[in-house]
């Protein structure tokens, strides 16, 4: 929930005219969008490794999986599609004569070119001014290859026993993040799919590794206090580069651990515990934002003062969110002990991985229960003794981006 608002708080200062201060001094390839987005991929690392490694078949976890992000995404793009795409409609032009229903660049086409998840149109023509109708959608897919590549590393055995594996494909990642930076000022161009694969694919490995690490690097304020000032670090040499792309190679070279490591220390306070452990409104709140902010904009908002257009954003987002929960989310949650048969049944790498992880593991060394609808939403805590452990009830610290 903190992440879903501090990225929402990012775009607040841009659709307003502006730009959030760290974006100020790093000509935009650094801000608050990019840590708080960066800290969900973290997150999630954390805790979908858990929730692969805590399910007896990878048919099972994929369908938990898409359980928890598809629903709560197909009723986004259907309510924007009926009901936010006429509303801008008649906020521009006054009248729902000439809406672009169907057509190239219509509300329709928009709904059926981004319902796979990718999304291949952002723009509606003649709304929002020819501007993005929702510039926060695009990381789900990311965030969905994500899940694929736990389930793969996870069918040829690379998360079973061993730690070093996952922390080799960290590294190698890091350096394919490094190499890709400097040969080609990468990053720069948002629309590179490649390149932001790799950003998010390293914060969600730096995560993972946390998870598998969890027992030799225990929660704890001193960690988190290292953690921070490495991140400061990173910040720092960052702003000192400027509005450059190397500005980004800073961050992505020093930040990642850090930014995982502050996420889920973040997500074992007992206070924070409490943010979203009945309602987890932190997904509705990350899909509704946008769209919220840019109908605001057109009633006049970027006239108004910008904490005014930050506080009604938040308000009108949360119950938009608050609907997807209660309505779509947690009623689809519901499917997630029930599984279709052909994924429940298990291959015989599952049933090794199975074997491995009771002779191998056994209860000490794996999150006390899976997270279930972990990337949008389970807190950590640190029972005695410092091992991380996973609550079974959806909290509020989790997901999404910018």
């Amino acid at each position: 929930m903190i992440l879903a608002t501090l990225v929402l708080v990012s775009h607040t200062l841009k659709l307003h005219g502006g730009s959030d201060p760290l974006g100020r001094l790093t000509g935009g390839e650094v801000d608050l969008g990019t840590v708080a987005v960066d800290g969900f991929f973290a997150l999630s690392g954390y805790l979908i490794v858990g929730s692969y490694l805590n399910s007896s078949t990878t048919g099972r976890y994929l369908w938990r999986r898409a359980l928890r992000i598809l629903p709560g995404f197909w009723v986004c793009l259907l309510v924007t599609t009926f009901v936010l795409l006429p509303l801008a409609q008649l906020l521009e032009f006054g009248t729902l004569d000439g809406f672009p229903l169907t057509g190239d660049r219509s509300a329709l086409s928009y709904l059926t070119s981004n319902a796979a998840l990718f999304i291949r149109q952002f723009e509606v023509e003649g709304l929002f001014g020819g501007g993005t109708v929702n510039g926060s959608l695009y990381t789900l897919f990311y965030e969905f290859l994500c899940y694929l590549g736990v389930a793969a590393l996870g069918v040829v055995g690379l998360l079973r026993t061993r730690t070093w594996p996952l922390i080799a494909f960290t590294t190698a990642m890091w350096l394919l993040v490094v190499v890709e930076v400097v040969s080609g000022a990468a990053m720069t161009s948002r629309s590179s799919t490649i390149d932001i694969a790799l950003r998010f694919g390293l914060m969600f490995l730096a995560g993972a590794a946390l998870h598998r690490l969890a027992r030799h690097v225990p929660l704890g304020w001193a960690g988190g206090t290292i953690a921070a000032l490495v991140l400061l670090q990173a910040t720092v040499l960052a702003i000192l580069v400027g509005p450059d792309p190397l500005s980004k190679l800073v961050y992505l070279s020093i930040a990642p651990l850090a930014v995982a490591y502050l996420v889920l220390l973040a997500g074992a306070s007992p206070r924070l515990h409490r943010i979203g452990a009945r309602r987890d409104l932190s997904y509705g709140l990350y899909v509704y934002a946008w769209p919220v902010q840019a109908l605001l904009l057109l009633l006049g908002a970027r006239d108004w003062p910008v904490i005014l257009y930050g506080v009604t954003s938040l308000t009108v987002a949360l119950l938009l969110a608050w609907a997807s929960w209660a309505w779509i989310e947690s009623p689809a949650l519901h499917f997630k002990s029930w599984t279709p048969k052909a994924l429940t049944q298990p291959s015989e790498l599952d049933a090794e991985r199975t074997e491995q992880i009771d002779i191998d593991h056994g209860e000490e060394h794996l999150p006390a229960s899976g997270p279930e609808d972990a990337a949008h939403g389970r807190t950590i805590h640190r029972p005695e003794g410092g091992a991380v452990r996973h609550d079974p009830q959806p909290a509020g610290v989790a997901h999404r981006r910018s």
